[in-house]
């Protein structure tokens, strides 16, 4: 009975890891994004740990690639690389991807130096003003689309617009208020001037891992991750990564 027993397990132990070794290794782009992305950080920062955690969990093999931004939105929409770590949900994103759960909120807010004379985060109070902000931001662009008494200026990397907001070239960065100020404490050397985050927000974001519409495992992998969030999320992921990475977060509860 014993063999019979140890005899029919072994016979299914082959379709088990049939069905995890049938996936495929997977690799996700993001960007160096304070802590949320970067080579030398934990796990290469927030996001990526959390997306190589869930994925782990649910079987994969997971590489992850920091790439300028613009090239990491490009080649997950030719699925060169199978998947964009988390983006702001918004109608640039929505013809070309669909998206995974929704991992982190966050706002995008004008950021000035500390001692600007503009007073409110509205978009009317930057009339004639510079704004400068990344592209394939989520979004970013069309909130001044039709601004045309707003001059905007477009990078690929964040850390490109502090110099320019410091030495007067533009006056405000439109971003994540939380994100630049964990970028700022990095810069080698430091920032001279103070900055501050003006209210209201443009926009509160809700971020997601982002897959092209067209991948061919595209529905395995939705499911597969979404199904393997949940168990380490009420096992305190979320607490454990605050901790690890040394950042606050908005997070769905």
């Amino acid at each position: 009975m014993l063999f019979l027993t140890a005899f029919v397990a072994a016979l299914a132990l082959p379709a088990v890891f049939a069905e995890a070794g049938d996936k495929k290794p997977i690799v996700i782009c993001g960007t160096t994004w304070g802590k949320y992305g970067g080579d030398d950080l934990p796990g290469k920062g927030f996001v990526p740990d959390l997306m190589m955690r869930v994925f782990r969990d649910a079987g994969y093999e997971v590489r992850t690639e920091l790439v300028p931004w613009p090239r990491c939105v490009e080649r997950a929409k030719a699925v060169k690389y199978d998947l964009i770590a988390s983006a702001w949900r918004g109608k640039n994103f929505a013809p070309h991807f669909d998206y995974l759960n929704v991992i982190l909120h966050d706002t995008v807010n004008f950021v000035t130096l500390a001692d600007t004379s503009i007073a409110s985060g509205d978009v009317s109070a930057f009339k004639g003003k510079r704004v400068g902000y990344v592209r394939e931001a989520g979004g970013l662009a069309q909130i001044f689309a039709g601004q045309t008494e707003i001059r905007t200026v477009e990078v690929a990397v964040l850390k490109k617009l502090l110099p320019m907001l410091e030495r007067g070239r533009i006056d405000a960065i439109a971003t994540d208020p939380v994100n630049l100020n964990e970028l700022v404490k990095t810069l080698d050397p430091p920032l001279k001037k103070k900055l501050k985050a003006l209210q209201p927000p443009l926009q509160i974001n809700y971020n997601s891992p982002q897959i092209a519409k067209h991948h061919p495992d595209k529905a395995r992998i939705i499911a597969d991750f979404d199904r393997s969030y949940k168990k380490p999320v009420k096992q305190g992921l979320y607490d454990e990564l605050i901790k690890l990475h040394d950042l606050q977060v908005q997070y769905p509860k």
